[in-house]
């Protein structure tokens, strides 16, 4: 993968295509889902000109860094597709991703185009901030080289878990391009937790799809339906040609 440096850390992407519109993928706490996008890149630059996936700092060959917030994952992406001259994005956001794909149309809106949210949330009950804070300590306590640095692994998980205390839901109001959600409500779901209803209830301008007998991630579990959809979807918006 090339490699571009911020200054204050190197983010590894992959990319097909040019222009100025692009599709950028976001992957969750594991670079394996990016690994997969980039299985099917082609259909992407087919349809939008231009598809882009990266690594979040401190994740897969993104070196780590001397911090990590949220802020600093969507500025990250910000940076990104300035310096490769990109205009607009559509951003496919799953499960972690989809927290840094909803703080980028907070804080960029003019560069987002349109969000895909894929099994994620924009905030979380005690019982599942709790989960994260456990699955954070025990990666430091056994870490798994899979899982990239240990410490910034343990700074993703705690960036999510930190939605309890600091709710992304109160700012959604003020997100105005078109937001795609999707997730799964079948196997491995909590129906009482899915995020999807808290964030269709507050977004503005949002179309919710729920997938039968998909774990989360549909990106994963059922990648050309999700594909499909999204083209259906950026094509009704006016986003990409029909």
């Amino acid at each position: 993968m090339p490699e571009m440096n911020l200054g204050d850390v190197v983010i590894h992407y992959e990319e097909a295509g040019q222009g100025p519109l692009a599709l950028v993928f976001c992957h969750g706490l594991s670079t394996n889902m990016a690994d997969n996008f980039v299985q099917g890149i082609d259909f992407w630059r087919e349809h939008f000109g231009r598809a882009l996936t990266w690594h979040h700092r401190g994740m897969g060959q993104s070196p780590k860094a001397a911090k990590y917030s949220l802020p600093l994952y969507a500025l990250d992406m910000a940076r990104l597709i300035d310096g490769l001259e990109i205009e607009r994005v559509v951003v496919v956001g799953a499960l972690f991703g989809g927290v840094v794909a909803q703080q980028f149309a907070l804080d960029y809106p003019a560069k987002c185009a349109a969000l895909v949210l894929d099994s994620t949330s924009s905030e979380l009950s005690l019982r599942r901030s709790e989960e994260y804070y456990k699955s954070s300590q025990a990666q430091r306590d056994n870490p798994n080289a899979g899982a990239g640095d240990p410490e910034s692994y343990v700074a993703a998980n705690r960036t999510v878990a930190g939605l309890r205390e600091h709710p992304l839901t109160p700012r959604l109001k003020n997100i105005a391009c078109p937001v795609l959600i999707v997730s799964g409500v079948g196997r491995n779901v909590d129906r009482r937790d899915v995020g999807a209803a808290i964030m269709s209830r507050h977004l503005p301008n949002n179309r919710l799809e729920l997938f039968e007998d998909s774990g989360p991630g549909v990106f994963r579990h059922q990648p050309q339906k999700l594909q499909a959809l999204v083209v259906e979807f950026c094509r009704e918006q006016g986003i990409i040609a029909g």
